[in-house]
């Protein structure tokens, strides 16, 4: 609306300037008498300084809504990054489609249908006095200017192609950009003096990139020197014609001044609003990209289905979690993953599962969390598909430490309790249950330190297991009746090791617990543990079970116990 307001403005400023210089110049050679001329003058001035006022404060209040709008685009497109079904979030083909949309909501909301409606204003006015002295003339102009409308919709066109073939190459320069200046790559670049291919792959990305800009803008230059040729014909014919009509009396001076102003607009909107219409097009194009965009990540998916009704009388505190005949295909791959399992975890039992590397635990830990859903079969929760429970209400009874942790730039405390009410008690306490109290209580600010230097030069960086012992004590601080340890004890010492496990019973007290490790002298203190094997249950039991059976857990674990002995 604001936009609107200050084109229309705008178009009466364009268009008043042009008649009000015809009346002063009108004035000034029928010699009237010099007060009149000042009304006149003063006239002029007082309505556009006025005009042009009100114009800037309504720019200034349209720039605070563009901003803002662009802050909710963005504050939009990092919410769709978290609501995305998890399998996009590496799929190059999406990553490419959300680049190319990124321009679409804020180019959208700052000004093209604002500046489209100041032309059809100023565009019609001006056809009202070019129109009443010469039609024929009228319609010459318009035909040149089709001319230079069809090179603009040829440039828009070539532009759109251009940023299309750009957005692949970006995504690979970000990513060696990140690659170089990051600190988490840091020691890799240097140790292995990777710098050289970095910068060589990013240099031979850029030359292309630029092969591709030399032709976009030969083109280009083609297309603006017969624009230009156009342009100087016009006004050669403006001046020619209004001259001649000036010199023969068909027209009077302030007419002609009039006349050739008015001329000199009507070329440049018509322009000016085919290049508004260009880019409104493109960005309708891109917001094309934005919606298919999300269409595309969301499709298949039940986090948000409509069929996900909140279970508010369900009780959690006792959770049962079955697999009923649950496989699963990676997307865009033909291996099963996982095939046909079923397995039931009940509460107050710790579940071990384990298995050679690729044998399925992470998968099946991204199945239950709903990284994943089935590709066959369902899970349940206490009978209900997990699927049409909230994927919110589902989550948010999961307290997982994932092999692949990570901590955020943030406070301790806060990469902690994150969404979490805070309570000092029981932050205290999870640190205790975690081990980590002894390192953050010899630190400065306490728990109010910083992870890493990325947003603060008081930060510190955490070595493998300390990190590891703060994503334990996170995944504790939730509190939830579903605890999943993955790998939770890979980067700690055998020390650190022995103490998170006795702690075990209390860490997993009256809660379903599922841990997987490499680490099978890790899983003695579990109550059941489950054999995977290519994608399939083999084996489960307790430890004395499963080694009186002397299959697959007897043979992975007497290889891992060869090597300390030998050790």
């Amino acid at each position: 609306m604001i936009s609107a307001i200050t084109n229309i403005l705008q178009a009466i400023l364009s268009f008043g300037n042009i008649i009000g210089i015809g009346l002063i110049v009108d004035a000034l050679i029928s010699k009237q008498n010099s007060s009149q001329i000042f009304t006149l003058i003063l006239i002029f001035i007082s309505v556009n300084l006025v005009i042009s006022v009100i114009k800037e404060l309504l720019m200034l209040a349209m720039n605070y809504m563009g901003r803002k709008a662009t802050n909710t685009a963005q504050y939009m497109y990092a919410q769709d990054s978290v609501d995305v079904n998890y399998h996009y979030a590496q799929d190059g083909t999406i990553l490419d489609l959300k680049k190319k949309s990124m321009v679409a909501l804020p180019a959208f909301y700052i000004d093209h249908l604002g500046d489209i409606i100041r032309y059809i204003v100023q565009f019609f006015s001006v056809i009202t006095i070019v129109s009443y002295f010469s039609p024929l003339f009228l319609l010459i102009l318009s035909l040149t200017s089709a001319v230079s409308v069809y090179f603009i919709f040829q440039t828009k066109k070539d532009d759109l192609a251009f940023q299309n073939e750009k957005v692949k190459d970006d995504r690979k320069l970000d990513y060696l950009y990140l690659v170089m200046t990051e600190y988490g790559y840091a020691k890799e670049v240097r140790i292995n003096r990777a710098e050289d291919y970095a910068m060589n792959k990013y240099d031979g990305i850029m030359r292309e990139q630029f092969k591709r800009l030399k032709t976009l803008l030969g083109r280009r230059m083609k297309i603006n020197i017969g624009s230009t040729v156009i342009a100087v014909v016009q006004t050669a014919l403006m001046y020619l014609y209004f001259s001649y009509m000036a010199f023969s009396d068909r027209i009077s001076i302030s007419e002609y001044t009039v006349l050739l102003g008015s001329t000199a607009l009507f070329v440049s909107l018509i322009l000016g609003f085919f290049e508004k219409i260009a880019l409104f097009g493109r960005t309708l194009n891109v917001l094309d990209y934005y919606f298919e965009y999300r269409d595309t990540t969301t499709a298949g998916s039940d986090i948000h289905a409509s069929n996900a009704m909140p279970y508010k009388k369900l009780d959690f505190s006792h959770p049962v979690i079955r697999f009923e005949n649950v496989s699963f295909t990676y997307p865009k791959t033909e291996k099963t993953v996982l095939e046909n399992i079923n397995l039931e975890l009940r509460p107050s039992e710790r579940i071990g599962l384990v298995g050679l590397n690729g044998s399925g635990k992470t998968t099946l830990v991204k199945l239950l969390t709903r990284l994943y859903d089935p590709t066959e079969g369902r899970i349940t929760l206490n009978g209900i598909d997990i699927r049409e429970i909230p994927y919110e209400q589902y989550a948010s009874k999961i307290g997982i430490v994932l092999q692949d942790y990570y901590l955020f730039a943030y406070s301790v405390k806060e990469n902690i309790v994150l969404a979490a009410p805070y309570d000092e008690e029981k932050l205290s306490s999870c640190l205790e249950k975690s081990g980590s109290d002894e390192k953050i209580d010899k630190l400065p600010n306490g728990i109010n330190t910083p992870i890493t230097k990325t947003l603060d030069n008081d930060g510190i960086e955490f070595s493998g297991g300390e990190g590891q012992k703060l994503a334990l004590a996170r995944a504790i601080y939730k509190d939830t009746p579903i605890l999943i340890l993955d790998e939770p004890s890979s980067a700690l010492d055998p020390i650190a090791e022995y103490e998170l496990f006795s702690q075990l019973d209390e860490l997993s007290e009256n809660k379903l617990a599922l841990f997987i490790s490499h680490r099978l002298s890790s899983t003695k203190f579990c109550d059941r543990i489950v054999v995977l094997s290519d994608g399939k249950i083999v084996e489960t039991g307790c430890h004395d079970d499963l080694m009186h059976k002397k299959g697959e857990y007897y043979d992975l674990f007497n290889s891992q116990a060869k090597y300390y002995k030998e050790g």
